[in-house]
């Protein structure tokens, strides 16, 4: 990994970073800051961490089946990647360069002004950026991650990754409680300067801390260690509605500051819906139907469009569209398909210029809960819990984040509509029948768009297995180099590890042609 050195372009250079502009005040080179306020450093971190979850989303939503390419035999619907390529890289980047050194020159302000609540926001974005590359490439840099006299670097365990999230998130929550405690209060004025998050509601980012832990407890569910009432616990210490959900302010005037979804940014023009969102969506995973209904979810057409016969279609991984000559059948593109614009309303779901980041969401928490408990034996709790994610699940499509709104109040689908689908056969109606894949398969639809990367975690925790993942198909064409195995770890960034970091990468067994296809620690018993 190259050596890091902090620059000011890092200010600027981060994609969202221009809806929060600040500029620095000090009487050295401005080229070369020894100090920084706090305020200035935490937006471009933001906007860096959105940044990793939409690029990499593009790979693992193929990965995870939630879209596919249009046309056949893409790598990545083979479950491939590309050589010589950062595809799939964009969250080493976010962990080592966009957070990386910024967060120990937020530190060192933070730090040396008593700004407590920053010095626990550096750590909860620590927590957050190991936990998100753990799961995505395994081995990571920890301990030598940020040492300036190095060029080359040694990784660390997984265990070592998931444990320091545990401890950076245990020192998130000591200096957030620790600014609570020193003024009085859960709000910050000088937070609010730079976090385009929450708006320096600490105690929503103490809520946010705790989603992290129950994300890395809930990952461990296959080790003999996994505890259930942890996961219970931090998540019931985590957000108590959709008003709490983590997303990142997008202002959506121009390409720079918008929604990587909305049509300004016009991204994914190639991309399909996946057939498995469909048929959840339609109602035929969890009915048992042959027949598409298209008005038994109400976000079908909120989260999905329609060919111009009127019926929903997907890809099955690695086909691509086989109608792309009839323009009655053809699977119309869906990201960025509205005309909606920074000036007008959500036109639906999260395609809107303005449309918020969303990084975690209390409906998806809820599931989390659930499994934890129907894991355990305890199916009155994960019933209760499940009921809770469906419905919040439906409530977050209806009222979608935008601008400098937590929660939207478009309210796209009625009280008497949410009703109906609670008693619909899509939803099992006592604890008796729940199942684990009426959990995970909600919590699918749940992460729809803004976070493939927490569906691609749970479909490799079950191996993909059909009972639990009942629309997914295992491509019928396998990349070459997987030797017929299924794909379960992203390889590191190849212009950072691949030219500058190619012993440590050996050690590890990222050389190997199949590499991608090794079982990450997290998944195993």
């Amino acid at each position: 990994m190259k050596k890091i050195i902090y620059s000011l372009t890092v200010l600027f250079a981060l994609g969202l970073a221009s809806s929060c502009k600040k500029y620095i005040d000090i009487n050295t080179n401005p080229n070369a800051p020894t100090s920084v306020d706090a305020s200035t450093l935490l937006p471009p971190m933001l906007a860096g961490m959105a940044r990793g979850v939409w690029y990499d989303s593009r790979y693992v939503g193929q990965y995870a089946q939630i879209w596919g390419y249009a046309t056949a035999n893409n790598i990545w619907d083979q479950e491939g990647y590309a050589p010589g390529s950062d595809s799939g890289g964009e969250m080493w980047r976010t962990v080592y360069f966009s957070l990386g050194q910024n967060v120990n020159l937020m530190w060192q302000d933070a730090n040396a002004n008593k700004k407590y609540d920053y010095v626990g926001v550096g750590w909860a974005l620590r927590a957050w950026g190991w936990q998100t590359g753990g799961d995505m490439y395994n081995n990571m840099i920890v301990k030598e991650a940020f040492d300036p006299n190095r060029l080359t670097f040694d990784y660390d365990t997984p265990q070592d990754v998931y444990a320091e999230v545990v401890k950076d998130c245990q020192l998130a929550l000591n200096y957030l409680n620790l600014a609570i405690k020193t003024d009085g209060s859960p709000v910050s004025a000088s937070l609010a300067k730079g976090d385009y998050m929450y708006s320096g509601d600490r105690s929503r980012w103490v809520k946010f801390v705790y989603s992290i832990l129950a994300q890395n407890a809930l990952h461990q569910s296959n080790k003999s260690t996994f505890n259930p009432d942890l996961v219970k616990k931090y998540v019931d210490s985590s957000f108590s509605s959709n008003a709490d959900n983590a997303s990142v302010q997008c202002n959506g005037s121009q390409s720079g500051d918008s929604n990587f979804w909305g049509p300004t940014r016009g991204n994914l023009t190639n991309y399909r819906q996946s057939d498995y969102i469909v048929r959840l969506l339609d109602g035929r995973v969890f009915t048992g139907s042959t027949t598409q209904n298209l008005t038994i979810d109400p976000r079908l057409p909120l989260l999905l469009v329609a060919s111009k016969d009127g019926a929903y279609r997907g890809v099955v991984p690695p086909l691509g569209d086989p109608n792309t000559a009839d323009v009655n059948t053809a699977i119309p593109q869906f990201v960025g398909a509205t005309t909606a614009t920074s000036s007008t309303s959500a036109a639906k779901y999260l395609f809107n210029d303005n449309s918020r980041a969303v990084l975690m969401t209390y409906p998806v928490l809820q599931f989390m809960k659930a499994e934890a408990l129907y894991k355990k034996g305890d199916m009155s709790g994960a019933y209760e819990a499940y009921i809770k994610g469906v419905t919040n699940a439906l409530d977050f499509a209806s009222n979608p984040p935008i601008s400098s709104s937590l929660t939207g109040t478009q309210k796209y689908i009625s009280d008497v509509t949410i009703n109906n689908y609670l008693k619909s056969a899509c939803v099992p109606q006592s604890a008796a029948a729940l199942k684990l894949s009426d959990i995970l398969q909600q919590k699918f639809i749940a992460l729809f768009l803004w976070n493939p990367l927490e569906a691609w975690a749970d479909e490799r925790r079950y191996q993909y297995d059909a009972s639990v993942f009942q629309g997914f198909t295992v491509p019928g064409t396998l990349y070459p180099d997987n030797a017929g195995k299924q794909v379960y770890l992203l390889r590191p960034r190849y212009n950072s590890e691949y030219i500058w970091n190619v012993p440590a990468l050996k050690s590890i067994g990222a050389l190997d042609p199949d590499y991608h296809t090794k079982k990450p620690w997290f998944i195993l018993p």
